[in-house]
């Protein structure tokens, strides 16, 4: 049987280094946790933007009915058991005695306000339908038991509910983001409590001594927004935080002599990728001929025109040269061992004389023009991975511009597929390949939650098909067939072009042990002082 966990993390290396660490301000050692972090989160609202950094953040606050611990396992979170009674039906018994931190009891009906808010928040560029598609009606048995109904089998659910965080109704009724931004409605169950968010800046939390769990270790967490990779390593350096996200890959060797800190690493299910507008017949922004005319006729519609471009990559030296061995060449969203990877799609070879020889075929044998977009503060080195795309496709005749923007801009931009190629990540949130087919390659459908990152319009009426069938065959092995199956259909039509599966990475001053993830969430209760 095929793990579904991605473990084994990876060494804690340490040894000499850059000068005195700055010490700790007096009394903060064991009381306070500063922590860097590389991606921009945008919001205190749980159910806005569904995006890593926002995750790290709501998870402090917010609890959900299922967590996942470090290594990805499914455990008890505000439901203590749940259960399948039929194909068709859920039964989740939650746990007693949580309070709010305005002191609230939790109750059923905040389940049910949670998941009717979290469908479709106004305003959000991407909320969380997506992950409660499956659950047709919720019924309240009693104010500690619900039943969760589905139209068809959904052998996914418990994974996809580790992402909705739950609101209190009494609190949240009417709210706003702006009102959970201001701290208004920023009242969860989770282990800190909201305390001052400045956007673009950081997050504040004291500690909640009447969380049902264990007790956190520390008294006060900041969250500290370091987008910029050499401040983020500074910072850690100076002693002003204790822990930093995805550092610098280039700082790794020098972090891992140092014997003041560790690097923390483990195998990840993020897969980078870059998508092609799909959603017009015509003209499609920022592409032109080779002379600098707009094209009468999006390129990336034909077939032929997606496989060169894939084609013209060296996903080896990206691996090697810009993520210095802190990522994989792919040609498909799961990783190698994990539930759903299709052994038969290879990373392609590069093969420039072939990417050429396809777009003369398509017409273009002069190449063309185009505007590659990418954020600058989301990903490791996902503004020089978009250079060296731009390089490589240049030489097949692809002359590509770069444009790189602030998360916040490129999500909302992309969002609206205002980019004729842009550059993404994604993580299998529920750690099998039926997430991301149900988001990102399905046909867009609001109205019933999939298709929600699908950011380049990508429509396949026979892949979405097979990808339903394949998310409610309750049957593992019957189930991971299909789930295969509809991947090797999906790269053959090549909708998007994946590049690389990412490790997660970490570094930590010395004296605070921290057990990495491989859902790449940076939690305060995954840290302590050591010894």
């Amino acid at each position: 049987m095929h793990r579904r966990d991605l473990l084994a993390a990876a060494g804690a290396l340490v040894t000499t280094g850059w000068g005195a660490l700055a010490p700790r301000p007096a009394g903060a050692a064991g009381t306070s946790l500063q922590i860097g972090l590389g991606g921009a989160f945008t919001t205190m609202d749980p159910h806005f933007y569904h995006a890593v950094p926002n995750h790290t953040v709501a998870m402090h606050i917010y609890e959900r009915l299922i967590n996942r611990a470090p290594d990805g396992r499914l455990i008890p979170g505000l439901a203590t058991e749940w259960k399948p009674l039929t194909d068709t039906l859920w039964e989740f018994k939650l746990r007693p005695g949580v309070k709010f931190h305005d002191g609230g009891d939790f109750t059923a009906d905040d389940v049910v306000f949670t998941f009717e808010r979290a469908r479709d928040v106004p305003n959000s560029p991407g909320g969380f339908g997506g992950f409660l598609r499956a659950v047709q009606r919720v019924e309240v048995m009693d104010p500690l038991t619900i039943r969760l109904h589905t139209p068809v089998p959904a052998p996914d659910l418990g994974p996809n509910l580790t992402y909705v965080g739950i609101v209190s109704r009494r609190v949240g009724e009417g709210a706003t983001t702006a009102d959970y931004n201001s701290g208004k409605a920023a009242v969860g169950t989770g282990p800190y409590r909201y305390a001052s968010y400045t956007p673009g800046n950081r997050v504040e939390m004291t500690r909640n001594d009447a969380w049902w769990g264990p007790k956190p270790a520390w008294e006060t967490v900041s969250l500290r927004l370091l987008s910029n990779p050499a401040a983020r390593t500074a910072a850690l350096l100076s002693g002003d935080v204790d822990l930093i996200d995805t550092p610098s890959v280039s700082d790794l060797p020098r972090l891992r002599s140092d014997d003041r800190f560790k690097v923390e690493a483990i195998p990840g299910i993020r897969l980078i990728y870059l998508v092609p507008d799909l959603s017009r017949e015509g003209e499609s922004p920022f592409v032109t001929d080779a002379n600098g005319t707009p094209l009468p006729r999006n390129p990336f519609r034909d077939l032929r025109v997606r496989q060169a471009l894939s084609l013209a990559l060296r996903r080896d030296a990206l691996a090697e040269r810009i993520m210095l061995g802190t990522a994989t060449p792919t040609g498909q969203w799961m990783p190698p061992g994990a539930y759903s990877y299709a052994p038969s799609v290879k990373p392609p070879e590069e093969d420039a004389a072939r990417a050429r020889a396809l777009l003369a075929e398509a017409g273009l044998p002069n190449g063309f023009r185009l505007t590659l977009h990418t954020p600058n503060d989301r990903y490791p080195n996902d503004a020089r991975l978009a250079q060296a795309v731009a390089q490589m496709w240049a030489r097949i005749g692809v002359q590509t511009t770069v444009e790189a923007l602030p998360w916040a801009s490129y999500a909302a931009r992309g969002g609206r597929q205002e980019f004729s190629m842009g550059l993404w990540g994604w993580g299998s949130a529920t750690f099998e390949g039926g997430y991301m087919l149900t988001q990102c390659f399905a046909t867009h459908d609001r109205p019933r939650s999939i298709g929600l990152y699908n950011y380049g319009r990508y429509s396949n009426p026979a892949l979405d098909a097979l990808a339903a069938r394949a998310v409610s065959t309750v049957d593992e092995a019957a189930r991971e067939k299909l789930l295969i199956e509809v991947t090797e259909l999906a790269m053959a039509d090549t909708p998007i072009i994946p590049m690389l599966m990412l490790q997660n990475l970490w570094a930590v001053r010395k004296g605070i042990a921290f057990l990495p993830r491989s859902d790449e969430r940076t939690l305060a209760v995954d840290a302590r002082m050591a010894g």
